[in-house]
């Protein structure tokens, strides 16, 4: 089985790079066989990749120096969801949830890769798992959904005082801040919009997507867009980028052989990696994006 997955993952790259050659992705190619893989995360040095299973219960990573090596970090329910690497890009963080528990009880915690050793990340919100350089003061910015209004909130530091970014009714889900901390992507039915976290200035209605993240510079942001035939299982999905400043749209891939998604570029914005969920490889590849 193992040798029939592994030979429909080296097929799928050969047609892959036929349909990638007149994109903006080049030198596609696999970095996991055998595997059922998902949702990748460049660390911030650039020299490892995060990633979980379909169903978000174990922690992976591949340390690109060693081979592109599948090195296991830890099994958990939901424990894949949200998962990011610390600043130093030595441990990953994730969120844990007491067996019973509900949302309110969610711990986020760290796990350093060499020791293995665990610690309680007191003050991480569970929405803001990415670790962002703090202040002199010790704050840092959080941006998170209030569980209670569904609304989207910032505040500085863990007792800071909380504004609203989405003045908007709605239920909105899964933010992803950029990396100048301006700017915040929030998601809203099977709509994207982005907003000055501020709170000040109007949003932008960014369409129908979900985005997986931003670029380095903090000019645009990587989304896909799933289809499903029966109402359940994804059938096909494209990468695109859209401009932050003039929501510019570009759609970045066309494979019908590829069901592309969770695409996350590197700190260094030259590569770019993401999961097809078709064979559960995780690929990475060039990115050439003419902005």
């Amino acid at each position: 089985m193992k040798t029939f997955k592994l030979l429909v993952v080296m097929l799928c790259a050969f047609t892959c790079a036929i349909g990638y050659s007149q994109s903006y992705l080049t030198n596609v190619k696999p970095i996991t066989s055998g595997g059922d893989f998902s949702t990748p995360v460049w660390s911030p040095n650039g020299q490892k990749i995060l990633f979980t299973n379909h169903e978000n219960s174990t922690l992976f990573f591949v340390d690109l120096k060693k081979k592109n090596k599948v090195e296991k970090v830890k099994s958990a329910e939901g424990i894949g969801y949200l998962a990011n690497w610390s600043a130093d890009s030595n441990s990953i963080i994730f969120r844990e949830k007491p067996e019973g528990g509900t949302f309110s009880d969610l711990k986020v915690k760290s796990i350093n890769l060499v020791s293995k050793k665990e610690k309680v990340l007191a003050g991480v919100h569970p929405d803001n798992t990415k670790m962002v350089t703090q202040t002199k003061s010790g704050n840092h910015l959080v941006v998170y959904i209030n569980q209670e209004t569904l609304k989207l909130e910032g505040k500085q530091g863990k007792a800071g005082k909380p504004w609203v970014i989405t003045k908007e009714e709605g239920q909105f889900y899964h933010p992803i801040v950029s990396p100048d901390q301006k700017y915040v992507v929030v998601h809203e039915g099977a709509n994207m919009y982005s907003y000055p976290i501020s709170g000040k200035g109007q949003r932008k209605d960014l369409g129908i997507g979900l985005a997986s993240g931003w670029l380095p510079d903090s000019s645009g942001i990587v989304t896909f867009e799933d289809e499903s035939e029966d109402g359940h299982d994804v059938s096909a999905s494209e990468l695109f980028y859209i401009s932050a400043k003039s929501s510019r749209k570009i759609q970045l891939t066309a494979t019908p052989n590829t069901i592309e998604m969770w695409g996350d570029v590197s700190p260094d914005g030259k590569k770019i990696a993401f999961s097809d969920e078709k064979t559960g490889a995780i690929f990475i590849a060039d990115f050439n994006l003419n902005k």
